[in-house]
């Protein structure tokens, strides 16, 4: 019953690192008027609108070599400006990262150049760049890799040799590769913070699913997994000269600078492990579903609505497609800005295309940001215009609008040599010919209406579509099965885990173990005080927390109150000089910070919650009974010179934890678990020592908790109070005081 009271404090700076105790994010708040009319737009005429004739220009033609390797080399000579720029594009990405490493190809991105090469530590090769004026970067992205350098043209003698070792022999230093682990898991925690960026990732999730390559996201746990010597295989694998192609420009001879790449890249020979990796099938599910994830702290809707795609951009309907995205949403022209946001006012964006892929098929993908109110009516305007788009040619003025705008944008495929060579790295890469984008403009010139019409009642599925709607559900004023066919409407949950699937499910055991762990832990009841434990009302704690933080202490207080019915007080101070008080009045939790009032706790401050009170000894003991509760004996275990034993508590909420146990004295001295940090969730173990009585029950006054292993915090028990007066109101709060203002 003692020993959880570090908990409150680490939840508390956990949602400090978090930003939740920050004043309520606003930036995905558009700006409208006090009136509940619909978005406001400007009025214009788009047909006013005029295009200048489209200038000749040239492409340049660099110079292609192929090493006997197999690495392939662009070049291209540019003497405007004393830089030499190269470019390499990897054929490797995180969609052949193993399934429980999710996020392997990221880490390795990062840390081919920030851990160093096999002759330069991280801090000697960052040190020779700068001196330099040099820059070198890698990085892995889905389904490809890339590594760039930029020189003055006097330095790259000196400069290029370091790019080559950086792609051949990367160092993967051990605490870079644990930096990067970090970042990983930073990332991980905000992943929930922006609207649009959820709704995306769960759409990518609807149409392809979950475990998909191209779906998938990485988690806690499969980072957690990523090992140096994974990072060293994946290198050996992908990174290697048959997956290469290199472009390098700038302000050099192009004979010479052959002879220099030679010799960069010539003897660079692959590993025994080197593959020539195949994308893996990506594979649209069938429509149609209409998903509904809920985010309370929103006061607009974003809406993604698709489906999976037909054609690669090789397909002769490609043009056509082309000229339907423009007529469709191309800009200001565009059909769904001119009548769902122009018209209608329903959208603060709106946008769609039907994409395509180089080597395997895209999706049609359109969306729209709305007032929360006005969420079934903007999902329905989108609907109804990609219907229209099949059952009518657009006119031919429309069509010639949309051509001149696409036409108009062609220029800036070549801005500069980095993007050129980059595109005909591309099609390299594919085996696409070098004139293909001056195909497709030679190609839309000959797209008439009828064609247009065609490729949309070929490839547009308005009636087989994956809705996916984000947003607050009370401010709807529609229901959102409205937008389904048979009315049902899938929920979404975008909590965080920090466990394995397999790992969350309950652990039954065997019936006989299941009853030993019970016994166990009715065994522990007693010793903590038997009938007195059982019957007390409720327990007040003073608790002083040191937590180690970036090499300082931090040391707070935390005062609690804890009713056995399971309401819950809280008032714990914070390093920053506020006082977080946390209320469960039994059906709600409560949080009120001094300058931002009462509210109702967001969803990821009641995920962190629940599971803490599970693993509250007193809390757990006078719930045993529970239906969704598993407690399964795992045996005894060697615990510093001392044998434990153990019993693993599956709890409804929240992922299982391990109790040991001394067999002599029934006292808990540790315990195993799961806790978010700053750095993520991370592998915690409470200790629990110089317990005490306190009116008839035995309290461990001091818990240290263990991070990885190492000395995280420490919490010791400064007042204790059994069945303490509790004072009217303790429990509940008064939601409209607002100490804001």
């Amino acid at each position: 019953m003692t020993q959880r009271f570090t908990s409150w404090c680490m939840l508390a700076l956990a949602l400090v690192w978090a930003g939740v105790l920050a004043a309520p994010a606003t930036a995905q708040t558009p700006t409208t008027t006090d009136s509940d009319d619909d978005i406001p737009v400007s009025e214009y005429d788009v047909t006013e609108l005029s295009y200048p004739e489209l200038r000749d220009f040239d492409i340049p033609d660099p110079e292609r070599i192929e090493l006997d390797n197999g690495m392939t080399i662009l070049l291209l000579e540019d003497s405007e400006l004393p830089l030499v720029n190269a470019t390499a594009r990897i054929a490797g990405g995180g969609v052949y990262d193993p399934s429980d490493k999710v996020g392997l190809a990221s880490v390795a991105g990062q840390v081919m150049r920030s851990g160093g090469t096999e002759s330069l530590s991280p801090d000697a090769l960052n040190e020779q760049l700068e001196n330099l004026g040099a820059n070198v970067e890698t990085n892995m992205g889905s389904t490809s890799g890339s590594a760039f350098m930029s020189t003055l043209s006097d330095n790259v003698d000196e400069v290029l040799p370091l790019f080559a070792e950086v792609l051949r022999a990367p160092r993967f230093d051990q605490e870079q590769v644990d930096l990067a682990k970090n970042q990983q898991r930073s990332s991980i925690s905000r992943r929930n913070d922006n609207p649009q960026q959820i709704a995306q990732r769960e759409f990518e999730q609807v149409l392809y699913g979950e475990d998909s390559p191209y779906a998938r996201t990485s988690e806690y746990y499969t980072v957690n997994a990523i090992e140096r010597a994974d990072l060293v295989d994946f290198h050996e694998q992908y990174v290697h000269p048959e997956n290469i192609i290199l472009s390098v420009w700038g302000d050099f001879d192009a004979e010479a600078m052959r002879a220099q790449l030679e010799d960069a890249f010539a003897d660079w020979t692959p590993s025994e492990e080197a593959v020539t990796p195949e994308p893996p099938e990506r594979s649209a599910q069938d429509g149609p579903s209409t998903n509904f994830i809920p985010k309370d702290d929103v006061n607009q809707s974003t809406i993604l609505i698709g489906h999976g795609g037909d054609i690669t951009r090789e397909h002769p309907d490609y043009p056509a497609v082309l000229a339907m995205n423009e007529v469709l949403s191309g800009g200001f022209s565009g059909r769904l800005f001119q009548n769902v946001r122009r018209d209608q006012g329903l959208a603060y964006s709106v946008f769609g295309t039907y994409s395509a892929g180089y080597d395997r098929p895209g999706r049609f993908y359109s969306g729209v940001f709305t007032r929360s109110e006005r969420t079934v009516d903007a999902a329905e305007s989108v609907l109804e215009e990609i219907r229209g788009m099949r059952e009518a040619p657009p006119s031919q003025e429309e069509l010639d609008q949309a051509r001149n705008a696409y036409l108009n944008s062609f220029v800036f495929n070549f801005d500069s040599k980095r993007q050129i060579l980059s595109r005909l790295m591309t099609y390299e890469y594919y085996g696409y010919p070098t004139d293909f984008l001056q195909g497709l403009v030679d190609d839309m010139a000959d797209i008439t209406p009828e064609d247009v019409h065609r490729v949309a009642q070929e490839y547009l599925r308005p009636d087989n579509t994956h809705i996916v709607v984000l947003g607050r559900e009370s401010d709807f004023e529609r229901d959102l099965s409205e937008l389904a066919s048979d009315g049902t409407v899938n929920t979404i949950d975008i909590s965080i885990p920090t466990s394995p699937p397999s790992d969350s499910e309950s652990a039954t055991g065997t019936d006989e173990e299941q009853a030993e762990g019970r016994a166990i832990l009715n065994e522990v009841q007693n010793t903590l005080g038997g009938e007195t434990l059982a019957t007390a009302n409720a327990l007040r704690i003073v608790t002083e927390t040191t937590v180690q933080q970036q090499g300082q202490e931090i040391v707070t207080e935390g005062r609690s109150t804890s009713a056995t019915d399971g309401r819950f007080y809280l008032e714990q101070d914070l390093p920053n000089g506020v006082t977080l008080t946390i209320v469960d009045d039994g059906e709600t939790l409560w949080m009120q910070v001094p300058g931002q009032g009462t509210q109702e706790a967001p969803p990821q401050v009641r995920e962190q919650f629940d599971p803490r009170r599970w693993r509250e000894l007193s809390y757990l003991l006078a719930r045993l009974d529970h239906d969704d509760l598993s407690v399964q004996s795992t045996g005894t275990e060697m615990v510093e010179g001392t044998e434990l034993r153990t019993v693993r508590v599956a709890p409804p909420v929240g992922d299982p934890f391990t109790l040991y146990i001394d067999p002599e004295s029934n006292l808990p001295q540790r315990m195993d678990y799961t806790a978010m940090t700053q750095q993520g969730p991370a592998q915690l173990t409470d200790i629990f020592t110089d317990y005490q009585e306190v009116d008839g029950i035995m309290m461990a006054f001091t818990t240290r908790t263990l991070r990885e292993g190492e000395e995280f915090q420490q919490a010791i028990i400064q007042e204790a109070t059994v069945n303490p007066e509790i004072e009217d109101g303790l429990f509940s709060v008064d939601d409209s005081e607002d100490d804001s203002e």
